[in-house]
Parts: C-alpha cells; structure tokens; sequence
C-alpha cells in the first residue's frame, strides 16, 4: 500500500482501517498506564517525604489503581472505560489546576498532550468497534460471534 505524503500526526491521526483504530485505541491505554505509572511515582515521593506533592498524596495510590484498570480495558477495546478514562482525567486536571496553580506551566503541556491520546483512544476504540461490526456484516458473520 502506497503511503500518502502529509504526515502522520500523532495528535490527530486519521483512522482508515482496523489497524489504525487498533494504533489509536492504544494511545489511550498508553494514557491511562502514564497516568497510573506517574501518580505512583508521585504518591511514593510524597509518602516517603511526609508532604504531598502538587495535591497529591498517599490516597492518590487509589487513583493509580482506577487508572491502571482503565488501561488495561482501554487495551481490551472497552468503549465505556475509554469514556470514563478521558472524562476522570479531564475532571482531575480541572480541579488539580484550579487548587493548584503552581502546577500549571509545563504541567499544562503535559495535560494537553495525555488530554489529545486520551481522546485519540476513544475515536480509535469505537472505530474498531464500528469497523469490526461492519467487517462482521460484509462477512455475513453474525454479530453475536
């Protein structure tokens, strides 16, 4: 196959076949697994130093746990846990960067680019499904399969 000369755009990719949605969807499991790996990360700091550390402490161990369950559906083509990873993150950079304002600046880059693969995973996942449904049709397979 011939490939086109623009190129890719890894905030905005174009989702032709299934394997394209399959590439998209994974951005937001890359998302969600960043998120979980990063408030670990944070949330151990925090703890070890006895402070929390832009909002986050010891209670932010549940969220990475949300976050690591929301990937690993994401990975399974789950669209609802797609729609839920993309809205929880949104919510919590809302209210990280309205009680935090010391975390804006290279925090608000971060957000933007996990914000973009989070939306990224949720047209990627609900392209495959809609591309394995439709592949499923012209197959003459049923859709219960």
């Amino acid at each position: 196959m011939a490939r086109s000369s623009k190129p890719e755009r890894w905030y905005w990719p174009e989702i032709g076949n299934l394997a394209d949605a399959e590439q998209a969807s994974n951005q937001g499991f890359w998302a969600a697994l960043v998120c979980a790996v990063v408030t670990v990360l944070i949330a151990t700091i925090a703890v070890a130093s006895g402070k929390t550390i832009a909002g986050i402490g010891a209670t932010a161990y549940a969220d990475a746990v949300v976050f690591a369950v929301i990937a690993w559906r994401i990975r399974a083509r789950s669209k609802s846990f797609a729609v839920i990873g993309l809205v929880l993150f949104a919510i919590e950079k809302i209210i990280q960067f309205a009680t935090q304002p010391l975390s804006l600046g290279f925090g608000v880059f971060v957000a933007v680019c996990l914000l973009l693969a989070f939306i990224t995973g949720v047209r990627g996942t609900f392209a495959y499904h809609r591309m394995k449904e439709a592949a499923l049709l012209q197959q003459g397979a049923p859709l219960d399969a």
